[in-house]
């Protein structure tokens, strides 16, 4: 009998003498005999890694891939350490999985790249062919979050980059698409394929742009904001394209999302304020902010259009638009003070606007109504006169001061009022109200025949002759300021409180009369010289008219609420029940005393009472 040393010396040489049979069988070409070789050798030594490693070889020379995995998966096993082996067996499932991608069975070689990566995830190629599985399966999103995957352990590779642009192209992200790209580029700027992909987007971009414009101008807005809405998708980096879809979004009346596009504007401009995109954004920024304001305005959002022309204002300080829709807008609010301010300042910036002029006259004229109610007649003349400084061809203000100076016992100066209104508006019903207390027993024919209303007549053409004249800023007048301090503000003093309608002869102008003179439109002609507006295609929130007949229908709502009040109201007569007249009480003699006795209601006869009687 053997010992057991002697048994295990025998098995140890019997098992090499079939291991290197099967190796030398395996160099001639005979695999069935190199594999009974080491079969046998494995019989003899289970624990043997290198005749499995060996077998395993064997068979992945016959493509028998599933055992050769098989091999090498004991093999591991038994050297747990080894690095070659597992790179071995990762490489073994790769090469199977590329046999089954191209056999087209995309399910399996995705499982057999997916064992590659997990056994050897530092190699790139194993992620790569899962990635082409998985587009071929139509897998999109597990691809994309692998690739993701992959950039976050690795972000100096420009192949990886690449192949996420392509994926976001796929999934029509040009956006993403753009900026995996421009990474590739800034890692590899020779690198071919993004170089390529880089051009491709800029062209794509432009040929969107090119569309846009072209249908904006045919005035398909919406499919002109789906264009330009792809370009910027496909080339975000051009400041331009937002500039453009700022546009057709204020075009469209989504302002919020034209203000957001031409911030973004301005800020891939690096806000340069010598680049032209830079200009053009912020002109149309302002333009968006006011056109905005005007519509916050129409549905009666005063404070949200101040807010809005407060940030247009801040951008551009010389724009004489912003300031007058500021006006507007206080001025329905009722902040009267703060509308007048914004109207001097425009004004200032323009000061033959007549628009502002007429406007500067209106809230004097409110001031002298507030004024006038209030019993302070000296300064609501003042207002008045203001107002007609600023704007002497409405009737109604001559009316306001005319009544003011009736108060104030100026009669004169009230019936001269009175004259140049009704040359202006004759058949104003506010006029015919304080007509006759000025001329009693005179109609309005024998009133305008007369000299007074003639010498008014060249009076008024004097004033319209002076308002079309080149104007200067109005100072602002304080409501707590005296009346005298309210005459010195007036830039021509008026001198029809100390002289009646016959001296204001010696001041008129000529028989000539300046209008034919000069070749206008009305009463106030045109500036020679006018300073271009910054943003000439401005809207304003109110034209004059309108604001006339805001002032027009709040007074005509008033009128009408009085005569109704006046007209509903109840009569005096009462027709309900009635107290019956008290009987004269009955004179009595007193018991200690001759005279008569008023207060003895004992004595009253029992049929006279209190009583009701109907109707």
């Amino acid at each position: 009998h053997l010992s057991k040393e002697a048994f295990g010396d025998v098995i140890g040489t019997k098992s090499l003498e079939h291991y290197y049979r099967g190796i030398q069988c395996a160099k001639d070409g005979k695999f069935e005999e190199a594999l009974v070789a080491f079969s046998k050798a494995i019989n003899l030594r289970p624990q043997d890694a290198d005749a499995y490693v060996q077998r395993g070889e064997v068979y992945l020379w016959m493509c028998d891939f599933q055992s050769a995995i098989l091999n090498y998966k004991k093999a591991c096993t038994i050297r747990i350490n080894s690095g070659e082996l597992y790179s071995r067996l990762a490489f073994i499932y790769y090469f199977q999985g590329q046999t089954f991608f191209d056999q087209q069975l995309y399910a399996e070689a995705l499982e057999s790249f997916t064992r590659a990566a997990e056994i050897r995830p530092d190699v790139i190629g194993y992620h790569t062919r899962s990635v082409a599985c998985l587009a071929a399966l139509h897998r999109y999103g597990e691809c994309l979050a692998l690739v993701n995957q992959r950039l976050e352990e690795e972000r100096d590779n420009a192949d990886l980059y690449i192949m996420r642009a392509r994926l976001h192209e796929l999934f029509r992200n040009s956006t993403l698409c753009y900026y995996d790209v421009k990474d590739a580029l800034s890692l590899d700027p020779d690198q071919p394929e993004a170089r390529a992909m880089f051009k491709k987007l800029e062209k794509k971009a432009e040929d969107y742009h090119n569309h846009a414009c072209q249908l904006s101008i045919n005035g398909k807005s919406n499919e002109a904001l789906q264009k330009i809405s792809m370009a910027i998708e496909t080339n975000p980096s051009i400041p331009e394209f937002h500039v453009v879809r700022g546009a057709i979004h204020r075009r469209l009346g989504d302002f919020n999302s034209a203000i957001d596009d031409y911030l973004l504007a301005l800020d891939k401009t690096d806000h340069n304020e010598e680049d032209p995109t830079y200009m053009e954004g912020q002109r149309q920024l302002l333009l968006t902010y006011n056109d905005f304001s005007v519509e916050c305005f129409q549905k009666g959002f005063y404070d949200e259009a101040i807010i809005l022309l407060n940030k247009a204002i801040k951008g551009e300080k010389r724009e004489k638009g912003l300031y007058i829709n500021r006006g507007d807008c206080f001025f329905r609010q009722g902040d009267l003070h703060f509308a007048l301010a914004d109207y001097h300042q425009s004004l200032e910036l323009d000061p033959e606007d007549w628009a502002v002029r007429s406007r500067i006259a209106v809230v004097h004229s409110e001031f002298g109504v507030l004024d006038y109610e209030e019993r302070n007649y000296q300064e609501s003349e003042a207002r008045f006169g203001l107002a007609i400084q600023n704007n002497p061809k409405v009737a109604r203000f001559y009316v306001y001061r005319a009544r003011a100076r009736y108060m104030m016992e100026n009669i004169r100066g009230a019936r001269e009022d009175i004259l140049m209104s009704l040359h202006l508006d004759p058949s104003s019903d506010e006029i015919l109200s304080i007509l006759s207390r000025l001329f009693p027993g005179k109609s309005v024919g024998d009133v305008m025949k007369s000299k007074a209303a003639k010498a008014a007549k060249l009076t008024l053409d004097q004033m319209l002759y002076l308002a079309a004249a080149p104007s200067h800023r109005l100072p602002p007048v304080d409501r707590s300021m005296s009346a005298p301090d309210l005459h010195l503000a007036l830039d021509t003093e008026d001198t029809t409180d100390k002289t009646g309608p016959q001296d204001s002869q010696e001041h008129t102008a000529p028989k000539e009369k300046p209008k034919k003179k000069t070749v206008v439109k009305g009463p106030f002609p045109p500036s020679k010289v006018k300073r271009p507006p910054i943003l000439p295609d401005l809207k304003m929130c109110m034209e004059e008219r309108e604001f006339h007949m805001q002032i027009a229908k709040g007074k005509k709502k008033i009128t009408v609420g009085l005569k109704k009040a006046l007209k509903e109201r109840k009569t005096l007569k009462y027709k309900g029940a009635r107290l019956r007249r008290l009987p004269p009480p009955t004179r009595t003699k007193s018991a200690e005393s001759d005279e008569p006795s008023l207060s003895r209601w004992r004595d009253i006869h029992p049929k006279v009472g209190l009583g009701l009687l109907d109707g």
